[in-house]
């Protein structure tokens, strides 16, 4: 993996590039340093006492157990320990010395007592391991990847193969179904796969609430204190789970310090980039707004129909009989334009119905399907469309029927003739007269634009269009009078 662990030693990068050592690392060297410096009745008794506890809003604490100790520190060696730190630190960070009662009492839980003996039951050393087996087929080799989850998809493979990353937080974040999950269980299986040994812990936001919830009332959080401290790697899927529930995302606020100050990286995903994330408190917000974000977008039209195409494949293996049309594939595709977790319920649906493969899939039963998982959408106006374009791209209904030649709003407004023209009957007159439009060729040279670029293969183009599509299916599968 090119990592070790950062309690007992440098945090390594690839190609022999040293990162940030690990705070218990720099904290020993701290240590060593005052020993060699200091009478040794002075040191064993004012320093050798302080233990390193965390990295609380930028500072590194550094903590006493009582209040004499804490006053003696910081008065006589306070000076020294902070010039100490900057020599073996290379960020420089701050030290503050505080009395361990003092912090918060949900990151003391998650932290621990430095001071307790560690319990013969529990072994720290043993790394705590997503396998790969309970990955299922979320790997590299079965994410389909495209212009929705490029960036996502290199990040996390960079990470898997040993590579650094700017930051000790990375948020994935995009709507539900976008393959979020998938992107950290195929990072787990490819870390499993190269470096057995390195630590790497998964668990949902749902679930370390859970944890933290049925610990604080049973008066011990060491199992998830076990669980979620000294990794490598530190994955928290779904995040926005935990946001307004001020106890846990304290307690996921000192498991995370716990993990990044150590040397270690957390990887989050959310449902909102970190600038758009509201409700979470202002601990939680910095580490986001912080952290390496990359957007993980809805698939395109023509990743839907490679995941089609690849799960199908897949149900195959074990169902012979189960086979889709090239018709079909593209049928589900179009007709399901959200992400990866309704396009597979198609195909399992279709398994059943097809009783498990033994019977033919015709156009009948695949439609049936399709309403049963996709819903019957109304059929869109042109309405409907322009507001779409609207909300995909922030323009105002001023903006887009007015006559402003900027590219952010001509944009909107071409692919919004472009789709009126798909997804209707209207005539080209019918569609300019939507936009405030005279002239009929003004749709027309939109929708050749559009279809040139769309057929050019411009990737930002059809990402633009496949955006539109999504929040028109939504807008169309809401309720008459909610639109």
């Amino acid at each position: 993996m090119g990592f070790s662990t950062g309690k007992t030693g440098t945090t390594q990068a690839a190609e022999g590039t040293l990162a940030t050592p690990g705070a218990g690392t720099i904290w020993a060297d701290v240590k060593a340093s005052l020993e060699q410096a200091l009478p040794a009745e002075d040191y064993k008794k004012w320093i050798e006492p302080l233990r390193f506890a965390a990295e609380i809003h930028g500072a590194m604490i550094v903590t006493a157990k009582d209040r004499l100790t804490l006053d003696r520190a910081t008065a006589d060696y306070g000076r020294d320990i902070q010039q100490a730190w900057a020599r073996f630190d290379p960020r420089a960070r701050r030290v503050k010395l505080e009395l361990w009662s003092r912090i918060p009492a949900d990151i003391r839980s998650v932290i621990s007592d430095p001071w307790a003996e560690p319990k013969t039951e529990i072994q720290p050393s043993e790394p705590v391991v997503a396998k790969t087996a309970e990955l299922g087929t979320m790997t590299f080799d079965t994410l389909v990847v495209g212009p929705s989850n490029e960036n996502a998809a290199r990040l996390a493979e960079h990470m898997a193969g040993g590579g650094a990353v700017p930051t000790g937080v990375i948020t994935f974040y995009g709507p539900p179904g976008c393959g979020k999950t998938h992107i950290l269980k195929a990072t787990i299986a490819r870390m499993n796969a190269l470096n057995p040994d390195c630590r790497v812990t998964y668990i949902s936001a749902e679930e370390f609430m859970t944890r933290f919830v049925d610990g604080a009332r049973a008066g011990n959080t060491q199992e998830l204190q076990t669980f979620v401290r000294n990794n490598d790697f530190l994955m928290i899927d779904d995040l926005h789970w935990i946001k307004g529930k001020q106890k846990t995302e304290r307690a996921f606020f000192g498991a995370l310090r716990s993990v990044t100050s150590a040397g270690g990286r957390v990887i989050i995903t959310g449902d909102a980039a970190p600038g758009e994330a509201v409700g979470f408190s202002s601990e939680i917000a910095n580490e986001l707004r912080g952290s390496t974000a990359v957007e993980v977008a809805l698939p395109t039209l023509e990743m839907r129909r490679h995941i089609v195409e690849m799960h199908a494949g897949l149900i195959a293996r074990t169902s012979g009989g189960f086979t889709l049309s090239e018709a079909q594939i593209d049928r589900i595709a179009g007709a399901v334009p959200q992400g990866g977790r309704e396009l597979t319920g198609v195909l399992n649906t279709l398994l059943i119905e097809s009783a498990m493969g033994t019977r033919a899939i015709d156009e009948i039963m695949l439609e049936r399907v399709i309403r049963r998982i996709a819903g019957e959408p109304r059929k869109p106006t042109l309405d409907d469309i322009k507001r779409s374009c609207m909300e995909a791209f922030n323009v105002t209904k001023t903006d887009i029927e007015g006559r402003s030649k900027r590219r952010t709003v001509v944009v909107p407004r071409q692919i919004g003739m472009f789709l009126s023209r798909e997804l209707t009957d209207k005539s080209f007159p019918q569609i300019v007269m939507a936009y405030k439009k005279k002239d009929h060729t003004t749709a027309m040279h939109a929708c050749e634009k559009i279809e040139a670029l769309l057929a050019e293969g411009d990737r930002d183009m059809a990402a633009d269009v496949e955006k539109v599509r999504a929040i028109l299916h939504e807008r169309l599968s809401r309720p008459e009078g909610n639109s």
